[in-house]
């Protein structure tokens, strides 16, 4: 008799905690939604050129041979590029709605993954939804709201963090099928983005140590495909966007950071790069005010606890305990490291972008995880007396709906900016129309100039192509 009551009480247990982890899910994409535009948006105009040149080729070895030697900044966006093509061949034209939905699903898909990482020993299902409540909250708001309804910025920024921890939880488990499926997710994690190429050291350190050595060599021999896809035709010219797509004559000598840094002692570049850039990356989730020097501080400091906090994990010996999170905070770290080299030179502020706070914030999420795994899952009293799961709770749910008040003004306000540069377009006898259609104003800036050239050149010729039809403002 106990038992059945206890079974009749369980339903309740589990719905509470399931609707608040719906809740934040339901406002983020409910807000994604409303501000969803068929209008280009920065980088967005690489897709129009890549598909201009596509429509170009004259076989199908030419459309492919595209596809590999394309390239944006200096990454070569093979997922990006071949989803954009395939929209193309569906429906005859490029929709960025659509393109950006698939971005955002990434998010959505990436709330499963941690889930399956998230106390994985837990039997009693309503304890842990409730303890990952927190995470819900952390994920589906709007800290990194610039990489959302944005249509490379998702596909790219958002579907590699999917694979790569996909890939990485494959690693984890012994059956040939998953070991399949990581190799088939670490193709795919490089296809999205060259930091993806990051997986190849994690994942050689889960295999090593387990022994499994024939694996291993798969991981590498499929790095070594990769790699040939990345070096056909890859252009060695600067990082920089806007360098790289519109200054075609600059010197290969500023190759990445080398020409801001060649001044520089090792040492000094070093420090620069692990104090100065990659701190205030791994704590970047703390962005949530825009006067600088306040960011900076608060993103110093979550940083440096929070690597003060995974070092006294690893101390414990937490890596043995749930190697999915460890690995993959392993492989956010190093991207922390990649980012520093790559962007280091293009200014601090680079470090805590809202396109790259997803990294921060999922830092916060893993530092959680192990809260609740180490403390938190196994104690008898019920966690609403819990002052540590409260406080935490709380606060992740204060954030969220800060930050989507934030995002959500955000949106509104690059939606309005990037209709008005359109609107210039499709009406240039406006009075104080500008040589549009892309975000911020004309200056005397010769990279801005130049990007709103090349903006202006790739929309012209994927309306006579037939690759985008703008709508009507």
């Amino acid at each position: 008799m106990q038992a059945a009551k206890q079974s009749k009480r369980l339903p309740a247990g589990v719905a509470i905690p399931a609707l608040l982890i719906a809740l934040p899910a339901i406002l983020f994409y409910g807000i994604l939604f409303r501000h969803l535009v068929n209008l280009p948006v920065w980088d967005d105009y690489g897709i129009l050129q890549f598909l201009n040149q596509l429509v170009l080729a004259k076989s199908t070895a030419a459309k492919f041979q595209w596809l590999l030697v394309a390239q944006g900044n200096e990454y070569k966006l093979f997922f990006v590029d071949g989803l954009s093509w395939m929209q193309l061949a569906l429906l005859g034209h490029v929709n960025f709605v659509q393109l950006c939905v698939l971005g955002d699903s990434a998010v959505w898909v990436l709330a499963l993954v941690l889930w399956s990482m998230f106390l994985p020993d837990q039997k009693d299902l309503a304890r842990r939804l409730t303890l990952f409540v927190p995470v819900a909250w952390l994920l589906f708001q709007m800290v990194y709201w610039e990489t959302l309804n944005w249509a490379l910025a998702g596909l790219q920024n958002l579907w590699v963090i999917v694979f790569s921890l996909g890939a990485i939880r494959c690693l984890l488990h012994s059956s040939r099928k998953a070991y399949a499926g990581a190799l088939v997710l670490y193709a795919l994690t490089i296809a999205a983005s060259g930091n993806g190429f990051l997986v190849l050291p994690v994942g050689f350190l889960i295999l090593i140590t387990r022994r499994q050595i024939a694996r291993a060599g798969g991981l590498l021999a499929v790095s070594a495909v990769c790699i040939a896809a990345y070096a056909y035709g890859y252009d060695i010219r600067p990082a920089s966007l806007e360098l790289r797509y519109f200054l075609p004559s600059y010197p290969i000598a500023f190759v990445g950071n080398a020409g801001v840094m060649a001044s520089e002692p090792a040492i000094a570049v070093m420090r620069r790069l692990l104090q100065g850039f990659s701190i205030p990356f791994v704590g970047n989730a703390g962005t949530i005010v825009h006067e600088a020097r306040i960011s900076i501080g608060i993103c110093l400091a979550l940083g440096a606890s929070l690597l003060a906090f995974f070092g006294w994990l690893v101390w414990r010996g937490y890596v043995r305990r749930n190697p999915s999170v460890s690995s993959t905070v392993l492989f956010i770290l190093l991207t922390a490291l990649g980012v520093a080299g790559l962007r280091s030179g293009l200014g601090l502020a680079q470090s805590f972008t809202s396109r790259y706070t997803i990294y921060g914030t999922l830092l916060l999420i893993f530092a959680w995880t192990a809260v609740a795994e180490e403390f938190l899952q196994h104690r008898s009293k019920t966690l609403l007396r819990d002052r540590a799961y409260i406080a935490m709770t709380v606060a992740a749910i204060v954030l969220a709906l800060c930050m989507d008040i934030a995002g959500t003004k955000g949106f509104a306000q690059r939606d309005s900016e990037v209709a008005s540069g359109m609107y210039a377009f499709e009406h240039p006898a406006t009075p104080g129309a500008i040589e549009g259609p892309v975000l911020g104003h004309p200056g005397e800036d010769p990279i801005e100039t130049a990007f709103r050239t090349f903006a202006r050149q790739s929309l012209i010729e994927s309306i006579r192509l037939g690759v985008y039809k703008p709508p009507k403002l």
